[in-house]
């Protein structure tokens, strides 16, 4: 079914502004961003611009330290801790606290609470990264599905605060028509979260692959760019599979006959490969709630 184009400008204009007013990634966010993007980056590369940050070091330490990883011995040596979590885990930690901190605000959350809202990205975080397990994705690469599944609906926040009411309607819409929560949001407020989820990856100059996971994660398939299209395929499923899992707020390709057939030509979804999967990502999300609660730390 088509998404209604409503051709609003007020609404987008707020959006905009919406995100134009929010905080961009801190300095050392784009310092880390960076040097993990440059060639032969390596451990002490890194170190460099942590150590800068006492609070970001004491993330990095405690992450290293959790339940999450549940190593034998206490690792103190930021230097270490990083060659441990490897390059692209820590670049994800820096990724993830950055994010907390430009939407803290707990008055953000005005349609939808902010419990349940990050419940339902911890759910999508936890099964995309088991899919990439699932897919023989390389160790190296797979904390970066994680970090997408929990990025994925950032868009559904300005849209929240800007316009509760027509989002709460849109949200009971949704639930009884089955027609989404992407053509419920066009219709009531003419832009609809993949959209401004976009806006939010262009202003912090997110990567590609990370963009497609925010903007396309409700049209698996329909792109070809090579980059984006993994990222953006796991997220769908572990979406919905969050959905599925009764983890989530409103919008999302359901696991009926039509979702497993957009799906189905890139991963198995049989009766019993999905009760796999929920327990998995079930086991999975425990330890996921670690990785959220040290990020989220005051």
């Amino acid at each position: 079914m088509a998404v209604p184009d409503t051709g609003a400008p007020a609404p987008l204009g707020k959006v905009r502004a919406y995100i134009l007013r929010m905080a961009g990634l801190s300095t050392t966010a784009i310092k880390v961003l960076r040097t993990c993007n440059e060639p032969g980056v390596c451990a002490n590369d890194l170190n460099r611009v942590i150590s800068l940050d006492p609070v970001l070091t004491g993330r990095v330490l405690q992450l290293i330290n959790s339940a999450y990883y549940s190593l034998p011995s206490k690792v103190n040596s930021l230097t270490r801790a990083i060659i441990l979590l490897g390059i692209n885990t820590v670049k994800n930690v820096v990724l993830s606290f950055a994010i907390f901190q430009s939407f803290s605000q707990r008055d953000t959350f005005r349609a939808f609470s902010a419990d349940q809202f990050w419940t339902h990205s911890l759910s999508t975080a936890a099964a995309a990264k088991l899919l990439a397990v699932d897919r023989g994705v390389p160790v190296a690469e797979r904390e970066e599905f994680f970090v997408a599944g929990l990025m994925h609906d950032l868009g559904k926040i300005p849209l929240n605060h800007l316009f509760p009411e027509a989002y709460r309607e849109a949200a009971g819409a949704s639930r009884q028509s089955g027609r989404g929560m992407r053509w419920e949001e066009n219709a009531r407020m003419g832009v609809d979260h993949c959209r401004v989820g976009y806006m939010i990856a262009r202003k912090w100059q997110l990567s590609p692959a990370l963009g497609a996971a925010l903007s396309e994660h409700h049209a698996p398939c329909e792109r070809q760019a090579e980059e984006g299209l993994r990222l953006a395929d796991a997220v769908a499923l572990a979406d919905a599979l969050a959905h599925h899992m009764g983890a989530g707020i409103p919008g999302g390709l359901s696991l009926d006959e039509d979702g497993r057939n957009r799906l189905g030509p890139r991963w198995d979804l049989s009766g019993r490969s999905l009760m796999e999967l929920e327990a998995a990502v079930g086991a999975e999300l425990e330890k996921a709630k670690v990785f959220l609660e040290i990020v989220t730390r005051a």
